[in-house]
C-alpha cells in the first residue's frame, strides 16, 4: 500500500466558531448570565441550579481580586480555577459539574439558530464531470448564475477540508485530519451534513452510543478538550457516551441514563479545562492525544484557525514540539486569525528559517470567514480542484 504523503492537519480554536455566534472567552460568562436571566432559554429547575452554583463560585472568587491579578471574566481561567479547587478538596465536585454543564448549555443556546452566511464560487467543469455531476449535500448551483455554486460557510469548509471538493483522481493520495480545542459541534455537525462522519478515536469499548449510520466517508476529528456530545459517568468514570446531539439538548434524558458499569445515573458532559494539568483524563483521552501526535508528525501542511495558544495551556506547545521534532514532511504552516499578535506568537514558536520560508499568516479582522472568501485559500491548502475561483461571501 502506497504511503500517503499529502497530509493536511487543521488545528481549530475559538476563532473558528466565532462566525456562528459562539461567544469568545471574555464574553462567555456574560452570555451565560443572559441565558440564565432570559425566560425564553427554558432552563429547567436542575439547569437553573447549575447556573446558580456556577455564578456563586465566580462571586466568591472575586474576593481574590483584592490581592491577585486574575481575570474571572475569562471562562477558561475560571474553569481552571474550579478544576484545581476541586482537585485540592477546596471545592465540592458539584461546583465542577455545574461549571461543565453551564459551558455546554451556553454553547447549545448560542448555536441553536445561528447561520454564518454562504460561500459562493465558480466551479471547474472538468472536475464536476469527474464527480459525475453530483454536488456534496448542501451545495447548490445558483439559478440566476449557473456557473456558480454556493453553500453555508461551515459546510463549505467541511467539504473543502475533508476532500469532497478535490479532483476525484487525487483523493486517494490525500489525508485530512482535524484537531480541535473547541467543545462545540459546529465542525462535527457540518461534516455530517456533507456526508462525512467524525472519527473521534475515543476508547471504543467504552462508547455505548454510536453516532448515526456508518457513512461512505469518515475523517479524524480529534477533540483534545472533550465535546458537548460526550458524556462520562461521574461515579465510576468507566463509561463514555457519544451522542448524536449535545448532551444538554435533552437534559432529562441525559440525567436518567444509567451507566452500564456501575448502574448509577450520574453522567456529566466530558469537558476538559485548557490548563496545564490534564492527568485526570489521561486514560480516557490517551488514544485521542496519541492520534493527534501521530498526525502532526506526518503532516505536510498544518493550518491553524483561530487558536490563540494561551499561556495557561502549555500542553499544546509540548504536543507541537513532540510531533514536529520527528516531522520531515512539513512544508507549509498556515495561521488564520483576526489578530496579527496571534500570528506573531506562532512566528516566535517556529524556527526563524522555517518561519521565513514556510509560514503564511493570514491576519485580518474577518478572520476565518475572510480566509475562506479569499481566492487563494483553497490553493494554499492544496485542496479543492472543483473550485475555479472568484469566491465570495453572502
Amino acid at each position: 500500500m502506497e504511503t500517503i504523503r499529502d497530509r493536511n492537519v487543521y488545528i481549530l480554536g475559538a476563532g473558528f466558531s466565532a462566525p456562528a455566534g459562539v461567544p469568545v472567552v471574555h464574553d462567555f460568562i456574560d452570555r451565560s448570565r443572559i441565558y440564565f436571566d432570559d425566560p425564553s432559554s427554558r432552563l429547567d429547575e436542575t439547569e437553573r441550579q447549575h447556573f446558580e452554583r456556577f455564578l456563586d463560585f465566580k462571586r466568591r472568587m472575586s474576593q481574590a481580586r483584592e490581592k491577585v491579578k486574575i481575570d474571572l471574566d475569562d471562562v477558561e481561567q475560571l474553569f481552571g480555577l474550579v478544576e484545581i479547587s476541586q482537585r485540592l478538596g477546596q471545592e465540592k465536585r458539584e461546583t465542577r459539574n455545574s461549571t461543565v454543564y453551564v459551558i455546554a448549555k451556553t454553547l447549545e443556546l448560542a448555536t441553536r439558530s445561528q447561520r454564518a452566511g454562504d460561500i459562493s464560487f465558480l466551479f471547474n467543469h472538468a472536475v464536476f464531470n469527474k464527480m459525475q455531476g453530483i454536488l456534496p449535500p448542501g451545495f447548490d448551483r445558483e439559478a440566476n448564475r449557473p456557473e456558480t455554486v454556493s453553500a453555508e460557510l461551515y459546510q463549505y469548509f467541511s467539504a473543502l477540508a475533508s476532500g469532497l471538493l478535490d479532483d476525484p483522481d487525487k483523493r486517494a493520495s490525500r489525508s485530512n485530519t482535524f484537531i480541535t480545542f473547541n467543545y462545540d459541534l459546529l465542525l462535527d455537525d457540518s461534516l455530517r451534513r456533507v456526508g462525512v462522519t467524525p472519527e473521534y478515536y475515543l476508547p471504543i469499548r467504552r462508547t455505548s452510543v454510536q453516532v448515526g449510520e456508518t457513512p461512505d466517508r469518515s475523517c479524524p476529528v480529534l477533540k483534545l478538550h472533550g465535546s458537548t456530545n460526550w458524556g462520562i459517568c461521574g461515579h465510576c468514570r468507566k463509561q463514555i457516551l457519544v451522542l448524536d446531539q449535545k448532551v444538554t439538548a435533552s437534559p432529562m434524558e441525559f440525567r436518567t441514563r444509567t451507566c452500564q458499569k456501575c448502574g448509577k445515573a450520574v453522567f456529566q458532559p466530558l469537558l476538559i479545562p485548557p490548563s496545564w494539568d490534564k492527568s485526570e483524563y489521561r486514560e480516557i483521552m490517551k488514544p485521542v492525544w496519541a492520534k493527534a501526535v501521530e498526525e502532526l508528525k506526518l503532516a505536510s501542511r498544518i493550518c491553524v484557525v483561530g487558536y490563540s495558544m494561551p499561556e495557561a495551556d502549555s500542553f499544546f506547545k509540548y504536543l507541537m514540539a513532540l510531533a514536529l521534532s520527528e516531522n520531515h514532511n512539513l512544508y507549509k504552516f498556515i495561521v488564520v486569525d483576526r489578530s496579527p499578535q496571534i500570528a506573531e506568537r506562532y512566528r516566535q514558536l517556529l524556527d526563524p528559517m522555517f518561519s521565513e520560508r514556510r509560514l503564511w499568516a493570514f491576519a485580518e479582522p474577518g478572520g476565518f470567514s475572510s480566509f475562506l472568501s479569499l481566492g487563494r485559500s483553497f490553493s494554499e491548502l492544496g485542496r479543492g480542484e472543483f473550485i475555479a475561483g472568484n469566491i465570495g461571501r453572502t
